[in-house]
Order: structure tokens, then C-alpha cells, then sequence
């Protein structure tokens, strides 16, 4: 009998630890962020290297990289400007939304959420584009944020893992 007690607050306190949510209350929820801050390690290919994220509805961000720690650039982008800041130098470019949605996944997510379907696959929140040739974003979540977002396009894919992200309302 305290075996069968046991095993029923035990599934219990996992049901209430994983708790899945519906893709229209994580929608719901992404739609209500206004800014975030995020530190986060992104992969492509075999090289590995680490950025802090900031980003402020519907065009601010910034973007510092790190390689072994050290800085070794920054880029911020502001009323329609694009700065990218190095040991060699300051480029003032230009910028556009793809400029802004290149530098984060979640950036990009949250500045085009009517342009995906999105549907559950497995643990995976997809999203695919409307637009043919556009990436494709697979969301691993922890709670309604991202944990890992990994792009796709062309056979090709980039990987973010988020250590620390937090949300504005």
C-alpha cells in the first residue's frame, strides 16, 4: 500500500515539474514580450562561441560575441543603423529587419510570429515559414522560452542554447 502512495505523489510531482504548455499559450506568451536579455551559446558547424543578447521591440539589439572569453565584437543595431564595433575598428552600416533577425533566433521569432505555422512535434515547438525558402526554427522549450532553438534551412543548421534568457512584458 505505501508503494502505490508513493508511486502516486511521485507521478503527481512530475506531472506538476513537466508541464507542457498549448502552442497558443506560448504564441500567446511570445507575443507579450517586449524586450529580452539573453546569454546564449551558438554553434555552426564545428565552432562554438558565446554572445549576450539584447533586444528591445520592434528594432533595437545588440549583440556582443565571444571566442575563449574574450570580446571580440559588437554589434548594435538602433533606428534603422547598424554598428559593429571590433578591435580594428567601428562599421556604420545601414540596417534592416533581416539585419535584426539575423543577429538572434528569438529576435527573428518574436518580430514574425504571423509568418510561421506552428505546430508541436514530439517536445519540438516547429516553426515553419509561410514563405517558401525562408529557415525553418525547432524550439526546445523550458517552461514558455526557448532553450534551444535550432535553424534550419537549406540542409544547413545553427544552433543557439540559451544559458540565462529574460523577458520584459
Amino acid at each position: 500500500m505505501k508503494w502505490w502512495v508513493l508511486i502516486l505523489l511521485t507521478v503527481l510531482a512530475l506531472g506538476g515539474i513537466f508541464h507542457t504548455y498549448s502552442e497558443e499559450d506560448v504564441i500567446s506568451y511570445w507575443s507579450s514580450i517586449t524586450s529580452f536579455t539573453a546569454h546564449e551559446t551558438i554553434k555552426i558547424g564545428n565552432q562554438t562561441f558565446e554572445s549576450h543578447v539584447s533586444f528591445t521591440k520592434p528594432d533595437k539589439i545588440t549583440r556582443k560575441d565571444y571566442i575563449n572569453g574574450s570580446l571580440v565584437q559588437k554589434i548594435v543595431i538602433e533606428n534603422g543603423i547598424q554598428k559593429i564595433i571590433t578591435a580594428n575598428g567601428t562599421f556604420v552600416l545601414n540596417a534592416t529587419m533581416e539585419d535584426i533577425n539575423a543577429l538572434d533566433p528569438f529576435a527573428s521569432i518574436l518580430t514574425n510570429l504571423e509568418s510561421f505555422n506552428v505546430t508541436w512535434e514530439g517536445d519540438i515547438l516547429l516553426l515553419k515559414p509561410k514563405t517558401e525558402g525562408m529557415p525553418t526554427y525547432e524550439v526546445e522549450l523550458n517552461g514558455k522560452l526557448p532553450e534551444r532553438i535550432t535553424i534550419k534551412q537549406a540542409g544547413l543548421a545553427i544552433v543557439v542554447e540559451y544559458k540565462t534568457i529574460e523577458v520584459t512584458k
